[in-house]
């Protein structure tokens, strides 16, 4: 089956009998989607901003390509958390979830129509994702530059072998789940399914053979000790995407899943712009299809494709040879842990935003696995219950005080508690002397 146009998707689409993904074993069609994005075309006001929280990857596609064809602007957050979308409070009109979709479905009375396609040009979505000042970074994109992404990501890999369903085991919520996850598959015509699996137990038990397997290195790190898939259970592919996966660990998925993991490297900024496989470990880069690579004076990498609009100037460090591209880390305080994105600033936003606290430094330790560790200066209030409750208990109330606006993988582990932050001249902050608060418990 050839790529279909996302935004032409329910007029070239497959016959209504198509399976398009499986949920608990139970196979969704075409027809299926197409009621449900018609659904949600029906319940939607033109021009109107939406927030797009699902769970179940099936209804999150129908509401994606049904708000667009609605004439809505759709906004992704990277969570459903309260805090999350607290902060995102007057920046939408309405929010859909799961729930919401299936009312829609059950109102319908009669038949909806097959709404026109939607303008690929005008349509826009817009993520959020960690900025390095803290605050949430809105991306807005295209939906013409998400088709065009979706259109370079097949020319690179469409020929895969197979015709077994797309398992995940990373959120569709954000830019790369969306596109490899769900509207590659939809438009590629290969099924997908609807729920996360978020152990392998369930991914093995839900019979990969020949299919795809979405996943990041926060995933992929935990395979050691299972059992390798005999022949006819393997996957036809493995992708990785977040940060770099290791070299050992690529082999590792190797040998349980039967096939090197292909690992993506991008951004929601820049979309996917690079590709690897690693077999002796530290392999280089190579651009994906219609993706152009500038290297700054500072040696940072800026990037151009139909995908974007102009150049998109990262803080990644590079090193372009005729061999290929060496990523060398960020300049910036944003940093990549269990394949999630994390501020060090929005850590200490959140933190000082506390009754509890007045000023707060997060750190990254060195270590395997590496480790998100804050510095307090607590607050009076602060310093009272820190008296009472102890270092230990203190930090943990921290910590669940973050869990309405931080996911896990960006709370600190460690703590810290002083009376002031060490500084260098200028003020500039010492990390050298914050990480060394933490060398008793590194390693």
């Amino acid at each position: 089956m050839s790529l279909i146009a996302l935004s032409r998707l329910l007029h070239d689409g497959p016959p209504d009998q198509s399976v398009v993904a499986l949920r608990r074993g139970q196979a969704l069609d075409f027809g299926q989607f197409r009621a449900a994005a018609a659904a949600v075309v029906a319940d939607c006001a033109p021009g109107s901003r939406v927030v797009l929280v699902c769970e179940d990857g099936f209804l999150f596609a129908a509401g994606f390509v049904g708000v667009l064809l609605a004439g809505g602007e759709l906004v992704l957050p990277p969570n459903g958390l309260p805090g999350t979308l607290d902060a995102l409070a007057g920046g939408y009109d309405r929010l859909i979830d799961d729930a919401a979709i299936l009312t829609m479905l059950g109102c319908q009375s009669a038949e909806v129509p097959t709404p026109g396609p939607i303008d690929a040009g005008a349509a826009r979505v817009t993520f959020f994702t960690s900025g390095s000042t803290g605050a949430p970074k809105c991306i807005t994109r295209s939906l013409a530059m998400l088709e065009h992404e979706i259109a370079a990501i097949d020319k690179a890999f469409g020929g895969l072998p197979g015709d077994g369903a797309v398992l995940s085991t990373v959120s569709h919520q954000h830019l790369y789940g969306l596109v490899f996850r769900l509207l590659w598959p939809l438009l590629s015509g290969r099924p997908f399914h609807a729920e996360t699996l978020l152990v392998w137990e369930t991914v093995i038990a839900a019979r990969p053979g020949g299919g795809v397997v979405i996943s990041s290195p926060a995933h992929l790190s935990r395979l050691g000790g299972l059992t390798p898939l005999t022949e006819g259970w393997r996957p036809s592919a493995v992708f990785s995407a977040g940060a770099p996966l290791s070299a050992v660990d690529a082999l590792v998925v190797r040998d349980v899943l039967g096939v090197l993991p292909t690992e993506i490297f991008g951004s929601t900024e820049s979309g996917a712009v690079a590709t690897r496989r690693q077999i002796v470990g530290g392999e280089a880069w190579t651009l994906l299809p219609g993706v152009t690579l500038r290297v700054e004076s500072d040696d940072t990498a800026s990037f151009a494709s139909p995908q974007v609009a102009g150049w998109i100037t990262t803080g990644d460090v590079v090193d372009a040879t005729a061999q290929g591209i060496r990523f060398l880390g960020r300049r910036d305080g944003v940093l990549k842990i269990e394949g999630k994105r994390v501020s060090l600033a929005e850590i200490e936003n959140g933190l000082t935003a506390l009754k509890l606290v007045d000023q707060a430094a997060a750190v990254l330790l060195p270590g395997k696995p590496a480790k998100l560790a804050a510095v307090v200066v607590p607050s009076e209030a602060g310093r009272t219950l820190l008296a009472t409750e102890g270092s230990f208990r203190f930090g943990r109330r921290l910590a669940r005080l973050l869990a309405s606006q931080l996911e896990p993988m960006g709370r600190p582990k460690r703590w810290r508690f002083v009376s002031s932050l060490p500084q260098r001249h200028l003020g500039k902050r010492d990390l050298q002397a914050l990480a060394a608060l933490f060398a008793e418990t590194m390693g």
